[in-house]
């Protein structure tokens, strides 16, 4: 099993390798990246295979710290959880650096770029596999020095500076809450190990701390409820959550594959990974779970909503990662960890995807414009349509509550999982039954593409029939693939909830008391009526657009500036915060530096000189004083008398001065 230790080691390596061989590789540094990671995706399947056997193992590199009874051991942790995720980090930046080869060509950090994506890679995958906080601290804010050197890659671009600046800031203020809560976690527990705080939370959830008490003040806590929420600062940050989400969007200033990196396998995942991680500690604090589902819940709507008002592609996927990640964040303040890890390994591998195709789509579609073919509509028998619309509104229900995915919010018995994906199924359900009618009647009511020619080939008859029957034979594909589709989701959804359950054990509750409910199936009856609803509101939304020309009243046209300008949060956050800080700097700097320390040197130095001229008028006149005294009246050794009062005064001069210099450097060797 040592040979696991390669996962991470091997990224490193590739990543120093680079650095240290700077502009000497020429543009070949990807003949070192690439095979590096590959190896490690190599080693990860390997160890998913080795835990889908035998189960969880622990990696113990060395003893980092002893004294007394506080020992800090790094250790590295592969449990289910772990290898699922080293599967997606070390699969995608694999991609990441095949793509980065053709894409980074000419750039003139091209060997540099290599070598920080690596070492990017080596953070995330050293985070996932840390069994210590500590370790899990370092990977934590390596990985944010990376991400500010990626997103100010083009340092020629001032706008990415801005960025890179912003991310690293943000990032930053959110690691404090972050790194309070270690702290807080080991002087409660006594030990930074994760598997042993996660083993004694529940017996610790009567323990009190004072947390004045050296200030001779009383005010106890309860840190197994304090701690979550404190962590969960750090996650904020890490994954863009609100109000700490502002520095994803300026973020996509980086390459492309830095994009797909940070949206799909590294930096925004780490938010999710750590509350599945310390969700044995985090689910003894229900104000904690409540405060992350509200934080969660609010981030998903709102930066959904944002997205659709955004015309600039880069801000579509910024907005569209936040919300996703913020559904991700709210399953787990439902306790619904399975969904969230499974949404975020769905997530990563379609952002990475789209990503690194997006450029590709858009030249298609550009060249499909660019021919302007002609099209045959149809506008006849739209009651095929309508019921096509229909039949395939219905399948939803059928995927999701007919078993295996309830299953896998279910399988960690909470309640509130239980309670959230009845609400959030039948909103899924009715939303997704209107646009599934708005996609079909909106695409196969002008009918598809039709290349046959317009001829006497064809009669009109069967110019008007052929589309059609084109359009029934889609929707039936359609449906005949999304029931297959479901059943092999349906199979793969159970298995991947008893995959990950070993991983989600919490006190006092058994998995699986929440599954799949038997006898009557109530809530898929209900939730076939929400998308008969659904498909209604939307037949009718439809007929009356046919009608009468809606017009958007000015209460519409205000929440759609509000979100266009994305609520507004950056300007807020100069106006309140950014503006203010620098100008609280910029007094700070006149008064403590320029009329401060400038103002205190300058008087040093002044009073330095008089007070040297003080001892030169009290020692060497005195001096000189006595000196002619003594050689009055003796006028043949006046020339040899006035050469060495002259030697004597210079050496008293000289050491005035080192004595002042040696008071100055005492002075500031203090003060630093």
């Amino acid at each position: 099993m040592t040979l696991f230790v390669l996962i991470p080691l091997l990224p490193l390596l590739a990543s120093i390798i680079l650095l240290l061989g700077g502009t000497r590789w020429g543009e070949n540094g990807h003949r070192i990246g690439i095979p590096a990671i590959g190896f490690s995706f190599v080693l990860s399947v390997a160890a998913f295979i080795e835990v889908l056997r035998n189960g969880p193992f622990t990696l113990s590199l060395y003893r980092f710290f002893q004294s007394g009874s506080l020992t800090i051991d790094l250790t590295l942790f592969v449990d289910q959880l772990t290898v699922l995720l080293l599967l997606l980090v070390t699969g995608v930046s694999s991609v990441v650096h095949v793509y980065s080869s053709r894409y980074m060509i000419g750039d003139s950090r091209y060997n540099r770029f290599f070598a920080v994506i690596a070492l990017f890679t080596f953070s995330m995958i050293l985070l996932v596999m840390s069994g210590n906080l500590l370790l899990l601290l370092v990977s934590w804010e390596v990985m944010g020095v990376c991400s500010y050197l990626l997103i100010s890659h083009a340092a020629q671009r001032p706008s990415a500076c801005r960025a890179a600046t912003k991310a690293f800031l943000v990032n930053a203020i959110a690691d404090v809450g972050f790194s309070f809560g270690i702290i807080l976690a080991f002087y409660t527990f006594g030990t930074l190990d994760i598997q042993t705080i996660l083993a004694q939370a529940e017996g610790m959830q009567d323990y009190t701390i004072n947390i004045l008490g050296w200030m001779g003040l009383d005010l106890h806590i309860y840190p197994v409820t304090v701690i979550p929420f404190l962590l969960f600062m750090g996650a904020m940050g890490k994954s863009a959550q609100i109000p700490f989400h502002v520095w994803l969007p300026g973020a996509m200033e980086a390459p492309t594959p830095v994009s797909a990196l940070i949206h799909a396998a590294t930096m925004v995942n780490a938010g999710p990974f750590l509350l599945v991680r310390l969700s044995p500690l985090i689910v003894l604090s229900p104000y904690a779970m409540t405060f992350i589902f509200i934080i969660g819940a609010t981030t998903a709507v709102f930066a959904g909503i944002v997205s659709l008002t955004q015309s600039d592609i880069k801000k579509i996927l910024a907005y569209s990662t936040i919300s996703q990640i913020g559904f991700m964040v709210m399953a787990c303040g439902l306790g619904a960890f399975a969904v969230a890890i499974f949404h975020l390994l769905a997530h990563g591998c379609y952002k990475a995807f789209f990503f690194l195709s997006t450029g590709n789509a858009l030249r298609s579609v550009e060249r499909g414009l660019e021919h302007g073919d002609q099209e045959h509509h149809v506008s006849e028998n739209m009651g095929v349509l309508y019921g096509g619309a229909l039949l395939l509104a219905l399948l939803p229900p059928f995927v999701l509550f007919t078993g295996s995915y309830e299953y896998l919010w279910g399988v960690t018995g909470f309640v509130s999982a239980e309670v959230g994906f009845k609400v959030i199924g039948l909103i899924t359900v009715f939303v997704a039954s209107q646009y599934l009618f708005k996609g079909v009647t909106s695409l196969f009511a002008h009918g598809p593409k039709t290349y046959w020619p317009a001829s006497g080939q064809d009669s009109l008859e069967a110019q008007s029939i052929r589309p059609q029957l084109l359009n029934g034979s889609i929707l039936t594909g359609l449906f005949l693939v999304t029931v297959f589709g479901g059943g092999l989701l349906n199979m793969f959804w159970s298995w991947f909830a008893n995959f990950l359950a070993p991983a989600l054990t919490f006190p006092g509750i058994k998995l699986g008391e929440g599954a799949v409910e038997n006898g009557f199936p109530f809530w898929l009856i209900v939730s076939l009526l929400t998308a008969v609803a659904g498909w209604v509101y939307a037949y009718s939304a439809h007929i009356r657009s046919q009608h009468q020309v809606s017009r958007a009243s000015g209460r519409s046209n205000g929440w759609y500036v509000l979100f266009w300008n994305k609520g507004y949060f950056d300007e807020i956050y100069d106006a309140y915060l950014v503006t203010p800080t620098i100008k609280l700097a910029n007094w700070l700097w006149r008064i403590i530096d320029i009329r401060g320390i400038d103002h205190f040197i300058h008087s040093i130095a002044t009073y330095s000189v008089y007070f040297a001229g003080w001892l030169w008028r009290i020692i060497d006149n005195r001096w000189l004083e006595q000196k002619v005294g003594q050689v009055a009246g003796q006028v043949n050794v006046t020339g040899k008398l006035l050469q060495e009062m002259e030697s004597r005064t210079i050496q008293h001069q000289i050491l005035v001065m080192i004595f002042w210099l040696g008071a100055m450097t005492g002075l500031f060797y203090f003060m630093i």
